[in-house]
């Protein structure tokens, strides 16, 4: 991302929608299926039936994460805006760097989750653990999903490094211009103390100020990323839909009279 000034002024904040095209409400009203069985084993039999409620099962996966990057906004737009952070478990630091953990990790792996819907509507049949890109391009899919699974990578650009160097190399992001002094002086306002003084870029010591600064900068990246997320998932979905009807509708077939009427 971009280095911005450093600003205690609150983005305006993205919502994401995560049912909004017409491929997932597809879906699922075709997932009301599994309520005329009692069994997977019985549902098994139906092949209409058990494509459709697997390619549920993926697209759940990834339309919860996607809603799920919506309580990080909660996070990052905290409603009442808290008054007294010395009540809280965690300091101002620990919260911005809670919500950066969160972000990251939810945010990176939605492309994991993207990839696993298109082995289920393409029918791969790739094991979870061995479902990557290169696997499904070795597989045949359509050139126009691997561009699109790719262009979501590329959208993550220095965040999907920041998650793996967070993870795997215990690097931190700093939210401010001297984050050591913000880090201490959270610190002993938990402990209801102050810290006076100045930082080193010769400012006042303000933790208000901070850690708004820290919550700005994690705003930015939030909507910049969010915005960019939920157009590449319209064209996924745009390209997966077609897909799926032409492997479900040769399967189709109405269930009996006699099950529809026990589920009604």
């Amino acid at each position: 991302m971009e280095n911005h000034k450093p600003s205690t002024r609150f983005l305006r904040r993205h919502i994401l929608a995560s049912d909004r095209h017409p491929f997932i409400g597809r879906i699922i009203d075709l997932s009301i299926v599994s309520l005329y069985f009692d069994s997977y084993e019985e549902l098994s039999k139906h092949p209409d039936c058990k494509y459709a409620l697997e390619v549920d099962s993926a697209l759940l996966g990834l339309t919860q994460r996607v809603e799920s990057l919506n309580l990080v906004g909660k996070m990052l737009w905290p409603e009442p805006f808290p008054k007294h952070f010395k009540d809280f478990p965690i300091t101002r630091h620990d919260w911005l760097t809670v919500g950066a953990d969160a972000f990251l990790m939810r945010y990176v792996s939605i492309v994991d989750c993207a990839i696993l819907l298109v082995n289920s509507v393409l029918e791969c049949g790739l094991p979870l653990r061995s479902c990557t890109i290169q696997s499904l391009q070795k597989a045949g899919i359509p050139s126009r999903l691997i561009d699109v699974l790719r262009d979501l990578i590329a959208d993550q650009g220095k965040l999907r490094g920041e998650r793996n160097s967070r993870l795997h190399h215990g690097y931190e992001r700093g939210f401010t211009l001297d984050d050591s002094t913000f880090r201490l002086a959270a610190r002993l306002e938990k402990h209801g103390r102050g810290l006076r003084g100045t930082d080193m870029e010769d400012r006042p010591i303000n933790v208000s100020r901070s850690f708004k600064e820290g919550l700005v900068e994690l705003q930015r990246d939030f909507n910049f990323s969010t915005r960019k997320l939920v157009r590449r998932l319209d064209n996924l979905y745009d390209l997966l839909a077609p897909e799926f009807e032409r492997r479900f509708s040769p399967r189709f077939k109405p269930l009996p009279y006699e099950m529809r009427e026990r589920s009604s």
